[in-house]
C-alpha cells in the first residue's frame, strides 16, 4: 500500500506562545490526526516560533521557503498544520500560498477544517472568505493589545521588557488580573546621575552624541552592561521622553509622572531644540554652533553684514609639541566670510575678521549685559506684570460671570413662561417663546464661551510669569558661571542670549538680541520705572 508523505507545519506569533508549550500541543493533535488515517506518515515537521503569520510574508519565512522547495522537489504530499491560519493569516496573499501547494499536487489539511480543495469557484471564495477572517482577527487583536498598552502608559505602569537605563524594575506590591506580583519602574539614582550629566553635557555645552560618548570613554562612565556608551545610544536617551516622567507606548503617551522624572522640562526642550537646530533641514536658520570643540566663541550665528553669509572658522600658523613634551601652539584663529572665499564675486566687504578680537568684545558685551539683568529685582517686575495683566484678566472675568448669571436666570424664566403658555395663562405664543428662548441659549453660549477664553488667558498669563520667572534664575546661573566655565558652555550662553551678530568693514557690530531678551529689557525698563518712583 502506498503511504502519502506527510509535512507538519507549527507556528506560533510570540515567544509566549513557546513558553506555555503551544508548539507540542499542534504537534501532538497532527500526529493523533496522521494515525487515524493509515495510509499516511509523517516524512518531515517544520517549526517557527516566534513569527507573525500576519506582519511577515511567506517569501521571508524560511518554513515556507523549504516547504515550497521540497514540493517543487516531489518530497512529500501532504501539507498538515493544526488550523489553516498557522500558514498565515495576510488575506492578500496567503490564500493563493495555499493554491500554489494544490497546483503542485500538495494536498492542504487542517486538524480542524479538513481539507482546502479548488474544484470549483466555490473552493477559491471560502478560502480567500478564510484568511480575510484571519485577517480581520489579527487586526483586532492587535487593536485590543494597543489600546491595553496605551492604558497601561496613560495609568504610569510599566508595559515590559527591558527598563530604560536611569530606572530599574522593582516589586512593590501591584498585582494584575490572574493576582500575580509585576514589575513597576522606579528611579535608579547611580544611573539617573549619569542621564544627567548627558543632558547637562548636551543641553549646556552643547555636545553632540558622538562627543558626548567620547567624553563618558575618557572618563571611564560605563552603561549598565560595563561597556562604553555608544553614540546611537546617546541620540536616542536625549530625544526619550521617558526621562520627563512621560512613559509612552507606540503614538499613545501618558501625562508627566513626578516620581520618574529625572530632567526637568526646560532642559528636555531645550535638547530637543539644538537637535532641530543641528538638523539639514534646519541648517539656514541655525542659530547655533554645530560643533563646540572649535576655539572661536561665536561659531553658529554670525554673519557678514555685508552679504549676510555665515562667517566660518579657520587658522593660521602651527600647533607642536617640543621636545621637552610642552605644546607650542602658534595658531591664530579667524572667521571668514563664506561667499568671499568661495563665491567672490557675491560679496563686497572684508575677508576675515580677528577671532580673539571679536570673540573679546561680545564676551564682554555679553558679561555687562548678564551683570544688568542679574542686578533686576524679580520681586518689581512681577509685580507690574500681575497689576497689568492678571488683575486686568480678572475684572473682565467677574463681569462675564455676572452677565452669564443674568442669562442663565432669563433662560430658566423664560423656560417657565413655556409651561403658562401650554397651560393658556399667559400671554406670550408657544412659537414666539420657542424663537426667544434659542436666541437666549446662544447668548447664554456666547457668556460661557467668553468665561473659558479669559479662563485660558489667566491660566497663560501665570503660565507666563513662571516661565519669565524660571527664565530669570536662568540668567542669573549664567551670570554667575559666565567667567568660570569652560569655552563650549560660554559659546552654549552667548547662543542663548544673543540670536545674530553680523560685523562688517571696521569691526563695526550689529547685535540682535534674542526676543525672550527684548521682552526682558523692557521689562527691566519698567521695573527702573517703578523703582525711580517709588523713590
Amino acid at each position: 500500500m502506498y503511504m502519502k508523505r506527510v509535512l507538519c507545519l507549527y507556528r506560533v506569533s510570540t515567544l509566549g506562545q513557546v513558553e506555555k508549550d503551544d508548539i507540542p500541543m499542534q504537534k501532538q493533535s497532527c500526529h493523533e490526526f496522521v494515525a487515524k488515517n493509515e495510509d499516511w506518515k509523517i516524512v518531515g515537521e517544520y517549526s517557527e516560533k516566534g513569527v507573525s503569520g500576519f506582519k511577515v510574508s511567506a517569501k521571508d519565512r524560511d518554513a515556507i521557503q523549504e516547504l515550497q522547495k521540497a514540493a517543487i522537489e516531489g518530497k512529500f504530499d501532504i501539507l498538515l498544520v493544526f488550523m489553516f491560519d498557522r500558514i498565515g493569516r495576510k488575506e492578500d496573499e496567503t490564500p493563493f500560498v495555499v493554491e500554489w501547494f494544490v497546483q503542485h499536487g500538495i494536498e492542504v489539511w487542517s486538524v480542524h477544517e479538513g481539507q482546502q480543495r479548488f474544484d470549483n469557484h466555490v473552493d477559491k471564495l471560502l478560502n480567500y472568505i478564510r484568511y480575510w477572517q484571519a485577517s480581520g482577527e489579527s487586526v483586532k487583536t492587535s487593536i485590543r493589545t494597543k489600546t491595553r498598552m496605551g492604558q497601561i502608559v496613560q495609568e504610569g505602569h510599566f508595559r515590559g521588557g527591558v527598563a530604560p537605563f536611569g530606572y530599574r524594575l522593582e516589586r512593590l506590591g501591584r498585582t494584575n488580573k490572574k493576582g500575580q506580583e509585576v514589575y513597576d519602574l522606579v528611579v535608579d539614582e547611580a544611573e539617573a546621575a549619569i542621564v544627567r550629566l548627558i543632558f547637562d553635557r548636551h543641553c549646556n555645552a552643547g555636545m553632540g552624541p558622538q562627543t558626548i560618548s567620547a567624553f563618558l570613554t575618557q572618563e571611564k562612565i560605563l552603561n549598565r552592561s560595563g561597556e562604553c556608551f555608544v553614540s546611537p545610544t546617546i541620540r536616542n536617551m536625549v530625544k526619550n521622553p521617558m526621562y520627563r516622567g512621560v512613559m509612552r507606548s507606540g503614538e499613545c503617551t501618558s501625562e508627566p509622572f513626578e516620581h520618574l522624572c529625572i530632567i526637568d522640562d526646560v532642559t528636555f526642550f531645550r535638547s530637543q531644540e539644538l537637535i532641530l537646530q543641528r538638523s539639514e533641514n534646519y541648517q539656514e536658520h541655525r542659530r547655533i554652533p554645530k560643533k563646540t570643540t572649535e576655539n572661536c566663541l561665536l561659531t553658529g550665528n554670525i554673519f557678514c553684514g555685508h552679504c549676510g553669509a555665515r562667517l566660518i572658522t579657520s587658522t593660521g600658523g602651527k600647533k607642536y609639541v617640543r621636545k621637552d613634551g610642552s605644546i607650542n601652539d602658534r595658531r591664530t584663529w579667524r572667521y571668514l566670510c563664506y561667499n568671499k572665499v568661495r563665491h567672490k564675486g557675491k560679496c563686497c566687504g572684508r575677508t576675515s575678521y580677528s577671532a580673539a578680537r571679536l570673540d573679546e568684545a561680545i564676551a564682554g558685551i555679553v558679561r555687562g549685559l548678564l551683570a544688568d539683568l542679574k542686578d533686576v529685582p524679580l520681586s518689581s517686575i512681577g509685580d507690574k506684570r500681575l497689576d497689568t495683566e492678571i488683575k486686568a484678566i480678572n475684572t473682565k472675568l467677574s463681569l462675564a460671570e455676572r452677565e452669564l448669571s443674568k442669562k442663565t436666570d432669563d433662560l430658566g424664566a423664560l423656560k417657565a413662561e413655556v409651561v403658562r403658555s401650554i397651560r393658556g395663562e399667559s400671554s406670550f405664543t408657544p412659537d414666539l417663546l420657542s424663537a426667544t428662548i434659542v436666541e437666549a441659549e446662544c447668548e447664554r453660549d456666547e457668556a460661557e464661551q467668553t468665561i473659558q477664553a479669559l479662563s485660558e488667558a489667566l491660566k497663560d498669563a501665570k503660565g507666563m510669569f513662571d516661565s519669565f520667572k524660571e527664565q530669570h534664575g536662568r540668567y542669573i546661573s549664567f551670570a554667575e558661571m559666565f567667567d568660570v566655565c569652560d569655552e563650549s558652555v560660554k559659546k552654549m550662553i552667548i547662543c542663548e542670549l544673543i540670536d545674530r551678530i553680523d560685523v562688517r568693514e571696521g569691526y563695526n557690530i550689529d547685535i540682535a538680541l534674542t526676543v525672550t531678551m527684548e521682552q526682558y529689557q523692557a521689562l527691566r525698563n519698567n521695573a527702573e520705572n517703578v523703582g525711580e518712583k517709588s523713590a
